[in-house]
């Protein structure tokens, strides 16, 4: 038998050799083929879910996960699941989410989504907006809140944060009266690259805006509007740099917001892999997979997995990983 180049054991899909993006993956139908909701991401829509309650206080979110984690994917997910697409969902996960596991009846959110960078947050979200109004506006005349807003980005004067907060509130409104939706979704992603541009100009005063959106959210009662954020590291590691007065500020922000630790488990995170790698283990010598057998029993025991019951799972995964 001819030896295999590694490079023969795999067949990599296509949607494991790039990062997610949130803005350009949203409008691609296939963009969530093969991806692979974790019973640990689905505990966190669980979480997030209880924010469509009625009056619910739980719709300011911050996200906080290592690069790699899948949080941009995860992001993904949600805002198609928020939009009420959840019908369209690959087969493998289809079942999982169906809306009645979570809530009585099943969300229709407009997403609007920004994506970090290291220039003022409020620009970012006056052209997030504007792009997404006009997307759903597609003939007759242009309703007002969008002629603020197309007047808004064309003049010359930046916004003020208590314009953007009511041009948010007063699209959210005509989203639910238009029954374009019933409520608005944002979220951005890589909202670090926002919290650096912050510390570095604390005279924008961009965090505050942060803090005005959580409590509008908080405060959305009957007309729904949720906010997520997706962060490498936690407020604190951004605001390192400023005054023990400007930390502890920070810290009110962040409280503003309930945090999910985006932290799979490892024996999950080896499923992820098995799937993103799918070596084709009928071409292994018979040997080799018993050698990965034996030595994840022993990594089992080491206690480096979870528990004793996902020892058969695990044990088929390393077949495949």
């Amino acid at each position: 038998m001819p030896e295999l180049k590694i490079s023969e054991l795999f067949k990599i899909s296509n949607r494991f050799l790039r990062s997610a993006h949130l803005e350009r993956d949203f409008h691609d139908p296939n963009a969530l083929n093969e991806y692979i909701l974790s019973d640990f991401a689905r505990n966190c829509l669980k979480r997030l879910a209880k924010g469509l309650e009625n009056n619910s206080g739980q719709r300011a979110w911050r996200i906080t996960g290592d690069y790699g984690s899948g949080k941009s994917s995860f992001a993904l997910f949600l805002a198609h699941w928020f939009a009420g697409e959840a019908d369209n969902f690959p087969k493998s996960i289809k079942n999982l989410v169906d809306y009645k596991h979570y809530i009585d009846k099943g969300p229709r959110y407009l997403p609007i989504l920004v994506t970090g960078s290291r220039l003022p947050l409020r620009d970012s979200l006056l052209k997030a907006l504007y792009n997404c109004l006009s997307l759903i506006h597609t003939r007759g005349k242009k309703p007002k809140i969008l002629l603020e807003l197309e007047k808004a980005i064309q003049a010359k004067d930046q916004i003020s944060d208590e314009q953007l907060i009511n041009y948010i509130i007063n699209s959210n409104r005509y989203i639910i009266l238009s029954n374009k939706g019933t409520g608005s979704l944002i979220i951005i992603d890589e909202l670090g690259k926002f919290l650096e541009f912050a510390a570095q100009y604390p005279e924008q005063q961009d965090v505050y805006l942060l803090q005005k959106l959580a409590e509008i959210a908080f405060r959305s009662g009957q007309q729904p509007f949720f906010i997520i954020g997706l962060l490498h590291q936690g407020f604190n590691v951004y605001a390192d740099q400023l005054s023990q007065t400007g930390q502890r500020e920070w810290e009110k922000v962040a409280a503003r917001f309930d945090e999910l630790i985006f932290n799979q488990p490892i024996e999950q995170t080896s499923t992820l892999i098995s799937s993103a790698l799918k070596v084709r283990s009928t071409t292994l010598p018979k040997y080799h997979i018993n050698n990965v057998k034996e030595d994840m029993a022993e990594t089992i025991k080491l206690g480096w997995f979870a528990a004793a019951p996902a020892e058969n799972e695990l044990l088929k995964n390393s077949i495949s990983v």
